[in-house]
């Protein structure tokens, strides 16, 4: 897993309203307008906001930046998933959340001016985003009251995704651990399909499966294997099926 290359928003195109960079900063306001995130935000508040972003694109595997970097930006995904990992003392990476389309990573600490206290990792598959410098966002949090409120929002769904996390450690054994992550998997990337089953399109391998559920990777592939005997779910390429999600809620319930 490779560093990535030097990144840098600190030397823009001039955003003037004529030439390349007028036309290059109002191509990247129509993107931002595009995500979820800033939906409810005015044009021209797109437009100031663009002056200091950039596109970048990771493939599976890079890191957006690791911990202690800092944090003179923060990035919303355009596509893709990003996982935020934090590697303890003796080596092992806990998984603290997965963020995909529409969300923001790094906000907060960019907010604060301060440093990137884990990594992030595009997950699976080649992640498109759009990375906005802090001093940037602060003038346009000064001066916009929409830009405000869609990053009020943003903290707030980064507060659901750490009680996700809480919520599933918590959960009690390892099989209803488990179970917990995959109805969380299934709320915020499943898709139904015409038989019924509900596809996970995030790939997970079972060690970063282990991490979430704070628990040996021994123990989550026979636990697995015995859901996938059972006829619960399916391994596929880049992906996950669940066949009874029912039973998996029975779990967590039990």
């Amino acid at each position: 897993m490779g560093h990535a290359p030097p990144f840098s928003l600190l030397h823009p195109p001039p955003a003037t309203s004529e030439g390349r960079g007028g036309v290059f900063a109002d191509a990247l306001a129509q993107r931002l307008g595009t995500l979820e995130l800033f939906a409810h935000v005015g044009l021209d508040d797109l437009r100031h906001l663009a002056q200091g972003t950039r596109p970048r694109r990771l493939e599976a595997g890079e890191s957006l930046w690791y911990a202690g970097e800092r944090a003179s930006w923060f990035s919303v995904i355009e596509s893709g998933v990003i996982q935020i990992r934090q590697m303890t003392p003796s080596g092992e990476g806990i998984l603290m959340g997965l963020f995909r389309r529409g969300e923001a990573v790094g906000l907060a600490a960019a907010l604060e001016d301060g440093i990137f206290p884990a990594d992030a990792i595009a997950l699976g598959e080649p992640v498109e985003l759009l990375s906005i410098r802090a001093d940037t966002l602060r003038d346009a949090l000064d001066n916009s009251i929409a830009v405000g409120r869609a990053i009020n929002r943003a903290l707030l769904r980064h507060t659901v995704a750490l009680r996700a996390k809480i919520d599933i450690v918590s959960a009690g054994s390892v099989p209803r651990r488990l179970a917990a992550l995959m109805h969380y998997l299934i709320e915020r990337f499943g898709r139904t399909t015409a038989t019924g089953s509900v596809i996970i399109d995030v790939h997970l391998a079972r060690d970063e499966l282990s991490q979430l559920v704070s628990a040996r990777v021994e123990t989550v592939i026979r636990i697995l294997s015995r859901w996938q005997k059972a006829g619960w779910i399916a391994s596929r390429p880049g992906r996950i099926e669940i066949m009874r999600p029912d039973m998996l809620e029975r779990i967590v319930e039990s």
